[in-house]
């Protein structure tokens, strides 16, 4: 057998190259020229009164024989079931000291030279099913799971994207392609991100990407496809991969908010959601929300029936309370883009009062709502020590305290509820200047919930480079920021976004800040260009 010396010497008797008696634990040769006998090499087994290697006197110990190495006895020899090792075990008295130990040999058993070897015969036993080979999709799913779990707690971990990620391993054995090509992007796009050496423009796989766009067309291509789970998420991991790694087209540019609205209008109000394609949906909510505002359109989904449908299928899910109450905050925020159409059509006549009158009839329950979630579900969240006040570290100077959460899907709620509230109060905003009703708890309120966000930046640094959704919520509490907190929000931009540019080229400076402010609250319009003076001068907001 490979490993066991031929030889049962031990160690001095085999260097003296002599016959050793094998009185062990120690030989004549080492007794006599007093030596610390090595005892039986590799292939022996010495047992002392039940202890390994030692010798020990404790009670019930059998009393040495008068002679030294005497055998007392001696066990037959006995074989394995399948006859591959003979243990041949005996017992020894001690040659010093008290007690006794056993010697335990391993061998094979001889064959007899006259009979040929011959396959053994089958066991009546039937052998285990074995596993059936992994196929590439359930490499891909497993490589995800990868991804997923040795990131979680770091910046790099995906689950900011929302809960959904972990709803994708499992879609990707069906047929369709897309989801498959798309994950192979987010694998390899997050795997480039966590290598020290590539640059960040260099994360974005683009032949990965080029493969994953045209498996996205050919799905929205097939007829009869109204709601199909596999291309809306594929849909959303390509917004949130080009929204964090696309660094030519800046964070305005997310191609895919339009194509989602379109294919989860195509399936009607009444769609049966599954578990993806429902979650998939409202993590892509602000994107779509952002693409209406842009082009001065409505949501689809503001309507009644939309807003009943998703309440009732939000009622249905078996997810997490906080997870739920954003996604009714989502479904109350379809009106975002509609307050926004009211203020541009005000920004151009100050004295259209009907406007005005429709943009207080629809800003007023939205921040009622707001209101009722701020002092049930947040309070509650803080009463459960979800969200936490704590000591701040990093600017004790400017915020004694900042808050920790949680996880992220709470402080994606918490954060989240204050930039809209910042944002609905803003619409609110114009209509009193033309009424010429000037309401200061307005603007008390806009600080209340900036600071807030503020107070939140602590915990979310520490998700670098994936909490790019959070740059907004910065955005819109700068304007009610004094100097020095200013200074601070951009600070804070750049070192959220210390790896890409923003909206398309540039910095985040105090000019850029106040037209993405005034752009998406409908008081600076939105051009097509790349010009960076329209926002310095105040003329518009870059596309």
């Amino acid at each position: 057998m490979v490993g066991i010396p031929k030889s049962n010497r031990c160690t001095f008797c085999k260097l003296r190259k002599t016959k050793c008696d094998e009185n062990w634990p120690t030989c004549g040769a080492c007794a006599r020229s007093g030596k610390v006998c090595s005892g039986a090499r590799n292939n022996y087994k010495f047992v002392v009164n039940g202890c390994h290697n030692e010798s020990n006197d404790s009670d019930g110990v059998s009393k040495p024989s008068d002679n030294s190495s005497q055998i007392q006895s001696q066990q037959p020899r006995e074989a394995d079931p399948n006859g591959n090792m003979i243990i041949d075990i005996k017992e020894y008295t001690s040659t010093t000291g008290t007690g006794t130990f056993h010697r335990m040999r391993l061998t094979r058993p001889r064959r007899a030279r006259n009979i040929k070897c011959s396959r053994p015969t089958p066991s009546l036993t039937p052998s285990p099913t074995p596993c059936p080979p992994m196929g590439a999709s359930d490499r891909l799913a497993a490589q995800l799971v990868y991804c997923l779990e040795s990131a979680s707690g770091t910046g790099r971990d995906m689950l900011i994207w929302g809960p959904s990620v972990w709803m994708i391993p499992q879609r990707l054995g069906s047929e369709s392609a897309v989801l498959r090509d798309t994950v192979k992007l987010v694998v390899t796009s997050w795997a480039n991100s966590q290598r020290g050496t590539l640059p960040p423009e260099a994360w974005l796989d683009l032949r990965l990407h080029t493969q994953a766009l045209g498996s996205l067309r050919k799905a929205l291509q097939e007829p009869g496809q109204d709601l199909v789970t596999d291309t809306i998420a594929a849909q959303w991991l390509l917004q949130k991969l080009e929204l964090t790694y696309d660094f030519e087209r800046g964070a305005n540019q997310e191609r895919h908010a339009a194509g989602l609205t379109a294919v989860v209008s195509r399936g009607g109000h009444w769609q049966s959601f599954d578990e993806l394609g429902l979650h998939a949906t409202f993590d892509s909510f602000f994107n779509m929300l952002q693409e209406d505002v842009r082009l001065g359109r409505d949501c689809v989904f503001m309507h009644h029936e939309w807003a009943t449908a998703f309440r009732q299928a939000i009622d249905f899910t078996t997810t997490r309370p906080v997870i739920k109450a954003m996604y009714r905050l989502w479904v109350e925020m379809t009106t975002w883009p509609t307050l926004v159409r009211l203020v541009r059509t005000l920004c151009q006549d100050p004295t259209d009062t009907m406007t005005v009158a429709e943009l207080v009839l629809r800003a007023k329950p939205v921040i009622e709502y707001l209101e009722h979630e701020n002092e049930t579900t947040l309070k509650s969240l803080m009463g459960s020590g979800d969200i936490t006040e704590v000591e701040n570290i990093s600017n004790p100077d400017l915020f004694p305290t900042c808050y920790q959460f949680r996880d992220i899907d709470t402080a994606k709620l918490f954060y989240t509820h204050a930039m809209y509230s910042i944002i609905i109060h803003r619409t609110l905003q114009e209509a009193d200047l033309v009424l010429e009703n000037y309401n200061s708890g307005v603007m008390k309120r806009c600080r209340e919930y900036s600071k807030r966000i503020w107070m939140s930046y602590c915990w979310m640094s520490a998700k670098i480079p994936l909490a790019v959704e959070y740059t907004a919520a910065l955005v819109f509490s700068y304007e009610s920021a004094n100097e020095e907190e200013r200074e601070f929000c951009m600070r804070s931009l750049g070192d959220l976004e210390y790896y890409r540019r923003p909206p398309p080229v540039g910095r985040w400076i105090d000019a850029t800040i106040m037209a993405n402010v005034k752009g998406y609250t409908g008081r600076l319009p939105f051009i097509k260009t790349r010009d960076i003076t329209i926002e310095m001068c105040g003329i518009g907001c870059r596309s």
